[in-house]
């Protein structure tokens, strides 16, 4: 496994709510300078839920992040030539071939993603950072089904009915509330103390997602899963420094999408 000593001793300190000393983009040149092809292409698969988001928007004609792997017109492209794009994405051109039915059922491509990032990296850090997003999607989409009587079997359609988080929000579909399992609880926490302002439940969020991702890279300061943990917490870094009011509401409606 290579070891990247320079880049390991050359990342700045970061902080939710700071300006941070390195961009993003900068990060980004840094690392196509640095990585081996193997490497590169982990984090090209860090950047796959903003490629996510950056489809949909390229579909109905909204904002663009630049942040994800392909610029706008490199995206078009992309999705007209069916390259570059990972299987469960060509599965869905195929199955959905209208742009109504592809916006249609494009929450499904969430459990796609993560599944097959999950199961592409079985172990390391993109298997527990893919493996997050999905513990706090599915526990948001629970909660605000509860908030909003939401049918959350319609919610879930897409999820697997057999693995266990989605079986326990499936076994408390008539309670009056959702209690998450004791490893995400903290979740529902933070859910009912910012629900009615989405920029504080958003940032809650970041905050949460942040202080995860740096128990995970613990590994050692070195290795490509603390690279990759590095520019997932500048990712969050930079989201809350663009962040309004109006894009906290955006961003948080989409994770129940």
């Amino acid at each position: 496994m290579t070891q990247y000593y320079f880049l390991g001793t050359s990342f700045p300190p970061l902080m939710i709510g700071q300006v941070p000393q390195v961009s993003f983009d900068e990060l980004r040149e840094l690392l196509r300078m640095n990585l081996t092809p193997p490497d590169w292409a982990k984090f090209v698969d860090l950047l796959r839920l903003i490629d996510l988001s950056n489809i949909r928007a390229e579909w109905l004609g909204v904002p663009f992040d630049e942040q994800g792997n392909y610029p706008a017109q490199q995206l078009e492209e992309a999705l007209l030539m069916r390259e570059g794009l990972p299987t469960f994405m060509l599965d869905y051109l195929d199955k959905y071939e209208s742009s109504e039915d592809r916006l249609r059922f494009f929450s499904s491509l969430y459990p796609a993603l993560y599944r097959e990032m999950m199961e592409k990296y079985p172990s390391g850090f993109l298997h527990e950072y893919y493996k997050l997003e999905r513990e706090i999607r599915l526990t948001m989409t629970a909660l605000r089904a509860k908030r909003f009587h939401r049918d959350i079997l319609r919610e879930l359609q897409f999820e697997d009915p057999t693995d266990s988080t989605v079986a326990g929000i499936i076994a408390q579909k008539d309670a009056p509330e959702y209690t998450p399992p004791f490893e995400t609880q903290i979740l529902k926490a933070i859910f009912t103390r910012c629900a009615d302002d989405p920029k504080e439940l958003h940032k809650a969020l970041l905050e949460y997602r942040f202080d995860k991702l740096q128990e995970l890279e613990e590994a050692g300061p070195f290795s490509m899963d603390a690279i990759l943990g590095y520019a997932a917490r500048l990712l969050l870094v930079e989201s809350w420094n663009k962040l309004d009011v109006g894009k906290g509401t955006e961003l948080i409606e989409h994770l129940s999408r």
